[in-house]
């Protein structure tokens, strides 16, 4: 496990999910949402940033796993101010007027979102209204019926399956969660989902990163959801038992889950797996990166056509990885792990 002066360099580091077609999201590192008062695509936001009223995380006295849902810009609505009038199309958050586009699915975005009304505001500022599709890993199929719970970073990477649930849903029969919290969000780092069902292990897939201070924007940035099923982490367990590069790796990093873990993605503009691609730390690291076959075997020199990798070994608070095809960089993602939970890492080929 993190502890807590970990926990805060793993905020400057860590990006927790897959960024959008359109609202770049790559939380926790140098990406930011730009519905979310973002800058380029290589920002200036600190996703370590926290709020005034919170204490210095050099003080390891300090809970990590507190969240404050009160404090926050006085009345600010963060992430309004696009060109589009409610009910008019949209591809992003930024397009909104209202600051909401109904963004369900990233990669492609879904020709159904229009810009919805900003959610209701209080003194504090602007609730956040969180819309996403929850995906099976292995067959990226929608997934009805999946415990989707939003969380405070520090509370995900710290104790993921006890995190405290800042507003909760569950996925109807396309996949889609639609929830709204009851007051704005206050939190350091990102905010996460945590994802379960029957059958599949407890994954974390990264929503929004602040979007001024510890304060989030009216709607979130990532939207594509993951669950792993608990079948193919088993198989891929089994498969990786017999790697001895994976064996020697110390302390263990099996199995994945239980001793953290990223399994990651790589796709095209339209959301297909890429074969052919190999997944590489961009500097070097003591991450071993492997691919994930159609029987769930195992193979180690590039993507299959299920364009899934594995990455364990990696540093907790975080690493850049990049996606080549034929030499060439498609995309980059950053991971980190944390024990408890398999956290995804989508790489987006450009």
């Amino acid at each position: 496990m993190l502890n807590f002066r970990n926990a805060a360099l793993f905020g400057s580091l860590f990006a927790l999910g897959a960024c959008p077609a359109d609202d770049d999201g790559d939380i926790g590192g140098t990406e930011t949402d730009p519905s979310a008062s973002a800058t380029t695509p290589t920002g200036s936001t600190d996703p370590s940033a926290t709020d005034v009223t919170e204490t210095d995380p050099s003080d390891t006295t300090e809970d990590p796993t507190s969240v404050d849902t009160t404090a926050g810009p006085d009345g600010m609505c963060l992430g309004v101010g696009g060109p589009n009038a409610d009910g008019e199309g949209c591809a992003a958050n930024a397009d909104c007027a209202s600051g909401v586009c109904s963004i369900f699915t990233d990669v492609p975005v879904n020709a159904d979102a229009v810009c919805d009304p900003t959610p209701d505001s209080t003194d504090q500022g602007c609730n956040t209204r969180i819309t996403g599709t929850v995906y099976d890993f292995s067959t990226l199929a929608p997934v009805e019926g999946a415990a989707v719970k939003a969380a405070a970073a520090l509370q995900a990477i710290t104790d993921p399956s006890g995190a405290t649930a800042i507003v909760e849903a569950t996925s109807g029969a396309d996949g889609r969660i639609d929830v709204t919290t009851e007051t704005p969000i206050s939190a350091a780092i990102a905010l996460i989902a945590l994802v379960e069902a029957p059958g599949s292990y407890l994954t974390a897939t990264g929503l929004a990163s602040p979007a001024e201070g510890s304060a989030y924007a009216v709607a979130n940035a990532i939207h594509d959801l993951w669950l792993v099923p608990t079948v193919s982490l088993t198989a891929w367990n089994t498969a990786l038992e017999g790697d001895a590069d994976v064996a020697a790796i110390v302390p263990a990093v099996l199995p994945l889950g239980d001793a953290g873990g990223i399994v990651g993605l790589v796709r095209d503009a339209t959301g297909a797996p890429i074969a052919g691609a190999v997944v590489e730390p961009d500097v070097p690291s003591n991450a071993i990166v492997r691919y994930v076959a159609v029987d769930n075997t195992i193979v180690a020199d590039a993507t299959t056509e299920t364009g899934i990798f594995i990455i364990v070994g990696a540093v907790q608070t975080g690493e850049d990885f990049n996606a080549t095809v034929d030499g060439a960089v498609v995309g980059s993602a950053r991971a980190g792990t944390a024990n408890g939970a398999v956290f995804t890492s989508i790489i987006n080929a450009q």
